[in-house]
């Protein structure tokens, strides 16, 4: 089980990890971490979990990991998003997470707008921003995301093999999840920093650099309804530009990408 003390030595960050919660098992950190906003939790909470009972990503998907195998973590962000910044925190966390993989491990990771980190086209980590109001009306955001570190091929769902990876899967063998979070977090302080100043820019041409999704010909399932077309590209704001196949562009906060073909 990771400890709070190997967490924090050799951490070079000023906002992240200022209170630090590690629990063997919680029904979802994202959860937790809402609850602690709510009453008062400081700036730069970082909540982990060895198992999470009811993980989950986006539109209530289940995020499965086997105890003790992967990074389930949930930070407490107390910056007023603008209302041109809500997002960009998946994108951040998303950017923050490939470099990392990157970094340390050297591998190629990329990104699918807006919140997941791919590897050699697999599903490695999925980001989930979630956002609030605590005891005194003030605004916050939760910014959850799990990495699957030491998980075998054999303990992937069979059903998930082809879709999703993990970084001892990739290497062929075990690495420190304690490492692997550290640099994460190295990587989110400076990105966070850019956030609060209003520095974007820098996030999203990350996040261009790192698409896996930019000049593919594209299926978006949206809120609104399902388009193809070809993404476009990423918008200050964080959203994806599709050009549909009326030619019309399009401009979409939020929704899943199925990839189709490559720009002809």
């Amino acid at each position: 089980m990771m400890t709070e003390h190997e967490i924090r030595y050799g951490l070079r960050t000023r906002v992240i990890g200022q209170s630090i919660e590690i629990h063997d098992r919680v029904e979802s950190t994202n959860q937790l971490a809402l609850q602690r906003g709510c009453t008062g939790a400081v700036e730069g909470t970082l909540i982990l979990a060895e198992y999470q009972a009811a993980g989950r990503g986006r539109h209530g998907r289940v995020w499965h990991s086997p105890h003790g195998s992967s990074l389930l973590t949930s930070l407490i962000l107390r910056h007023r998003l603008l209302p041109n910044q809500i997002g960009i925190p998946s994108l951040m966390g998303a950017v923050s997470i490939a470099h990392a993989i990157r970094e340390l491990v050297k591998l190629p990771a990329m990104i699918r707008w807006p919140n997941d980190v791919l590897v050699c086209g697999r599903k490695i980590s999925g980001v989930l921003t979630e956002l609030d109001y605590d005891q005194n009306k003030q605004p916050f955001f939760v910014l959850g995301f799990g990495v699957n570190i030491n998980i075998t091929s054999a303990e992937l769902p069979l059903s998930l093999r082809s879709s999703a990876t993990s970084i001892q899967r990739e290497l062929g063998r075990d690495i420190s999840r304690v490492s692997v979070l550290r640099t994460i977090l190295h990587h989110l302080e400076d990105n966070y920093s850019r956030l609060k100043c209003g520095k974007t820019s820098t996030i999203i041409d990350s996040a261009i650099d790192l698409s896996t999704t930019i000049g593919k010909g594209v299926q978006l399932e949206a809120l609104d309804g399902s388009f193809s077309g070809i993404a476009e590209g990423i918008d200050a704001e964080g959203r994806l530009i599709l050009r549909d196949q009326s030619g019309q562009l399009r401009v979409f906060s939020s929704g899943d990408v199925v990839h189709g073909r490559d720009r002809i």
